[in-house]
């Protein structure tokens, strides 16, 4: 897999420039379509000047990396900076957006998919900022999980979920006994406060159930089902 460095060659704003973060806060990695038919280079003179994100411009490019039609990677922003891609997700998020006008809810007239150059590009990137960052497959995801349906589309959306459900990652560590001793434990070494690893199945442990549920984007029932359970392994594997 190649990268192609165009943070200094894309134009910035005159003025404004990306707060910046560390790396260890980096958490989540959010894909995305241009919903158009530019260029990067052309998308990033929309970006830094008065538009739908910032009346004032945006810094730069939007998005950490562009992946264009032909499945060139281009990274436009340095990973340390907080781009503007994702309202609650930015400081710990990774934006990639894919050229193109992509299928989607509420763009079902669009004709245009994702090449499966840009999806192959799409999959080699994922795969490289898990292992850079420490990350899972859970911890991929779509604008359409924050709020966006149309973003970045069905064929993106089918890809994003058949990879975030692979469990071959996890092939080993899924063996391990789900019970309550183990929840609380691997609750506990997260931060969750589940309280004693009693084996008992009280409020302190369910409310910290709930609130790893609601962190992880699962459904916050309170209950340690299979993707709540693979979720918990992923996050302590050496727990």
């Amino acid at each position: 897999m190649q990268i192609k460095n165009l943070i200094q060659q894309l134009e910035w704003h005159t003025v404004r420039r990306w707060s910046t973060r560390e790396l260890s806060g980096i958490r989540k990695i959010i894909f995305h379509q241009e919903l158009g038919d530019s260029t990067i280079e052309q998308v990033n003179s929309y970006h830094i000047k008065p538009n739908h994100i910032s009346p004032r411009g945006c810094p730069h490019f939007a998005y950490h990396y562009g992946i264009r039609k032909n499945g060139e990677i281009i990274q436009a922003n340095e990973l340390s900076q907080i781009t503007w891609h994702t309202k609650g997700e930015n400081s710990h998020g990774i934006g990639i957006m894919l050229v193109g006008n992509f299928k989607g809810n509420g763009n079902e007239d669009a004709t245009d998919d994702p090449t499966d150059k840009q999806i192959k590009s799409a999959e080699e990137l994922a795969n490289y900022l898990i292992d850079v960052f420490k990350l899972s497959k859970q911890d991929v995801f779509g604008h359409y999980q924050f709020g966006k349906p149309v973003c970045p589309g069905f064929k993106m959306q089918e890809w994003i979920e058949n990879f975030r459900n692979d469990i071959s990652e996890i092939k080993d560590i899924i063996k391990i006994k789900k019970t309550v001793k183990e929840i609380q434990k691997r609750l506990n070494s997260l931060g969750y406060a589940a309280g004693p690893v009693d084996d008992m199945m009280g409020v302190r442990t369910r409310y910290a159930i709930r609130r790893f549920q609601t962190d992880n984007l699962l459904e916050t029932d309170g209950i340690v089902g299979p993707q709540t359970w693979k979720k918990l392994l992923l996050l302590t594997q050496n727990g």
